[in-house]
């Protein structure tokens, strides 16, 4: 009686065991499971997406979600473009490299499963994207943290919340399947696709320093910027003056910047626009002068590094 015991206690224990591994298995599998459902971007599109982002043989483009490899093959095939592509699904990892042998282009691309918020991604010049929007948000501060400034990424159907694109276009693809129920946001979704681009913007947030020419003889400028995404606010302080120069049109792409200060000389209104490039805690270009005087020189001012803040935490 008590051997019988025994074994019907290391039966159960045996079950519970067999239980508890099939659940960490299946718990396993599901956060494997990919978030964005797989469906393939027309080719239609890819053409727009690599155009939109001007792709060409000096680029390295990383397409996260890569699904079935296409665009990264694509790429390569007809921009001669080093691509990698990043899925979690190991079914579409061996997809795209099936897909790239066939192409004849796996020497100019890689294919890596992983989750796409551990990938890195520091090396790449483009980023193309088919997630959903909340992903997108999701994947934002990566994209600011580990993307050096002027990386282009391109965006099929979703956006990126209150960081508007650069540019967008929206072209007619028939599809006869419905990809995700976010896209009913647009009118007769099912044959119109919108392509985001955005270029990631140099960190020129904090306070900046300059000494430049006026009519009084020289004087030090203090220039405090604030940073939404790609355009600039803030003002900016002449000589032992109090009153505040607003900037006006301030903006920024990639390291290109350009902003204008207004200012008043003798009853009259100059404005000083500025055109330069942001090097670190440098900028550098030159300043036209209208108003009273019409004058062009150069302008450099430097950051003071402790009063720069993060564009996107």
């Amino acid at each position: 009686m008590a051997k019988s015991k025994k074994r019907v206690k290391k039966v159960i224990i045996g079950l519970f065991s067999s239980l508890l591994f099939v659940l960490l298995s299946t718990a396993g599998q599901q956060q494997e499971r990919p978030e964005v459902p797989y469906v393939p971007t027309p080719e239609k599109v890819v053409a727009e997406m690599l155009k939109m982002a001007d792709v060409g043989e000096n680029d390295i483009l990383y397409d996260l979600g890569c699904g079935d490899g296409r665009i990264v093959i694509t790429a390569a095939l007809e921009r001669d473009c080093r691509g990698v592509g990043i899925d979690i699904n190991p079914q579409r990892i061996e997809e795209s490299r099936k897909n790239a042998i066939l192409a004849g282009v796996l020497d100019m691309v890689e294919f890596y499963r992983m989750d796409l918020f551990e990938a890195e991604i520091s090396q790449a010049t483009v980023v193309t994207l088919y997630l959903l929007s909340k992903v997108n948000l999701r994947l934002r501060p990566k994209l600011f943290r580990e993307l050096k400034p002027g990386t282009r990424i391109v965006s099929h159907d979703f956006s990126m919340g209150e960081w508007m694109p650069d540019k967008s276009t929206t072209i007619e693809e028939k599809l006869d399947y419905i990809p995700f129920q976010e896209t009913r946001l647009t009118e007769n979704p099912w044959n119109k696709h919108t392509v985001y681009l955005w270029i990631i913007p140099a960190n020129v947030t904090g306070t900046w320093n300059w000494t430049m020419s006026t009519i009084s003889g020289k004087k030090l400028y203090k220039l405090e910027i604030d940073q939404e995404f790609q355009v600039l606010k803030g003002k900016a302080f002449e000589g032992s003056s109090s009153l505040p120069l607003e900037i006006r049109d301030g903006k920024i792409e990639g390291d290109k910047l350009e902003f204008t200060l207004e200012r008043k000389t003798e009853g009259r209104t100059e404005q000083l626009h500025f055109v330069g490039f942001a090097r670190g805690h440098t900028m550098d270009g030159h300043v036209r002068i209208t108003g009273k005087s019409d004058v062009e020189e150069k302008w450099i001012a430097r950051r003071d590094p402790s009063t720069q803040t993060v564009i996107e935490k």
